[in-house]
């Protein structure tokens, strides 16, 4: 079971997906546009948290992921989420099978 989960491990890290999500994360980190746009959107969420601002909160994300580099970064981080949800699934199926024989 260990060895499957190192091989599945093996695998993300070695998947163009993972690998685009890096290079996108490098391109944001280096991107003055894309850290204004997260800044803006960090500061208007914490005043809809705090005070309700909902118009301010949301044209801050609307402009957020209007942009490419973070439409793409969400795009990857999706692709991700389901590749873990359709793992956890089958390792469920996997556990269930092997609690089920006992």
């Amino acid at each position: 079971m260990m060895e499957k989960v190192y091989q599945i491990i093996d695998e993300i890290d070695n998947d163009n997906i993972r690998k685009r999500l890096d290079k996108v994360k490098l391109k944001i980190k280096n991107s003055n546009e894309a850290k204004k746009l997260i800044k803006k959107f960090e500061e208007a969420k914490e005043l809809y948290e705090k005070y309700n601002y909902k118009d301010d909160f949301v044209k801050a994300k609307s402009n957020l992921i209007k942009n490419e580099l973070i439409k793409e970064y969400l795009d990857l981080q999706n692709k991700i989420n389901l590749f873990s949800v359709q793992i956890n699934s089958r390792i469920n199926k996997i556990t269930k099978g092997i609690t089920d024989k006992k």
